[in-house]
């Protein structure tokens, strides 16, 4: 390692005067060492959070005339081909000019109270970027930045398409898919359409719901650190193909779960002698699945598009929404069921606990949250 690249990094940190611009970020690149391989590996969240040490890949020639900067939340000593280079202290910022670096290099982060990812690690040019040619590092970002908005145009529109369809088509349906004061009234009302599961109404709804987790599993794996087998690979971004296939065949895994989830009302209800609940059931499920999961998709698409292709969204937070509104409606179910009618509290109350914890523990929520 050349002296220069030393000198570069003393006289770089701490430094901010210039108008720096984040072009590129290396939340899916991180590796860790395996002794038992005697190599690097990609970093998976569930097997490598409580390593201690955590290694970036770095080629100068990939990302000419950039620098990477480091944010660093907590203290780290930073190693350069496995040989201690320089300790970084909370709170400043240093920047390395990739540059000066002879030949592809191997940075280790590593601190004893290190857990999950280090933060935070990005490449940085003290220049906007014009054009889209400068290199193949810029290329890249563009690329992604286009799927990015290309799935947010996409998604939206036919979201938009299938709910004014079942708006133009059945209004008093729709209606009733939407009418919110349920919660309030924990009553179940009557109605044509829920003695008719696979009405083409229904099946409209059962389709634009799987839509939704498709794509709310698309939009997490996008944004997310989790290192899933479709989501580590650059090369199903490069092209809106790979996306529109992951987005497709999740929509139809989910229009099958949602669809069987009626043979296994049917099944439990008839083994716990609640007749006629089924279709009620199935009914009230695709309700407050789709009042749910739509706001929670387009809270998200927002959120995200103000972040940016680049930052990453910590998800922990909103596995505990999802989970506290299955919850939620356990307790939603149990009070209305038993209102509208004439059940065995104690049947009612051991059949959802089956059926609604199925979903909590699989189901719905691993899909959109894969990996």
């Amino acid at each position: 390692m050349s002296r220069f690249f030393l000198w570069a990094l003393l006289l770089l940190a701490g430094t901010s005067q210039a108008a720096w611009k984040k072009v590129y970020s290396f939340e899916r690149d991180w590796l860790v060492y395996q002794e038992a391989w005697k190599s690097f590996l990609p970093y998976i969240t569930s097997k490598h959070y409580t390593y201690h040490s955590k290694s970036l890949e770095l080629d100068p020639q990939a990302f000419p005339k950039a620098y990477l900067a480091i944010y660093p939340q907590e203290n780290y000593h930073l190693f350069l081909q496995g040989t201690l280079f320089k300790a970084l202290k909370k709170g400043e910022i240093y920047r390395l000019p990739l540059d000066s670096l002879k030949s592809q290099v191997i940075l280790t982060v590593y601190s004893e109270n290190l857990e999950g990812l280090p933060s935070e690690f990005v490449l940085e040019r003290d220049e906007p970027v014009s054009t889209q040619g400068k290199a193949d590092f810029f290329s890249l970002e563009t690329r992604s930045g286009s799927v990015y908005s290309n799935f947010f145009l996409l998604s939206f529109l036919v979201l938009l398409f299938c709910l004014g369809l079942l708006y133009a088509a059945y209004p008093r349906i729709f209606a009733s898919f939407f009418r919110y004061s349920d919660w309030i009234r924990w009553e179940v009302k009557d109605e044509v359409w829920m003695r008719r599961p696979f009405a083409l109404p229904n099946l409209l709804v059962l389709f634009t719901l799987s839509l939704l987790i498709s794509c709310l599993a698309f939009l997490t794996g996008m944004k997310s650190n989790v290192k899933e087998e479709f989501f580590s690979n650059s090369e199903n971004f490069i092209h809106i193909g790979p996306s529109l296939f992951f987005i497709f065949s999740t929509l139809g895994l989910s229009f099958l779960l949602f669809l069987s989830r009626f043979f296994v009302y049917y099944l439990f209800t008839d083994l716990f002698k609640l007749k006629g609940l089924a279709n009620v059931h199935y009914f009230k499920s695709l309700q407050t699945n789709l009042q749910f999961f739509v706001g929670l998709f387009v809270f998200l698409s927002f959120y995200a598009i103000y972040l940016g292709p680049a930052a990453p969204i910590d998800f922990t937070y909103v596995r505990y929404l999802v989970d506290a509104y299955f919850v939620i409606r356990f307790f939603y179910f149990f009070q209305s069921f038993r209102r509208s009618f004439s059940y065995n509290a104690l049947f009612l109350f051991t059949y959802l606990v089956i059926i609604e914890g199925q979903i909590i523990l699989f189901g719905i929520r691993e899909l959109i949250f894969p990996g």
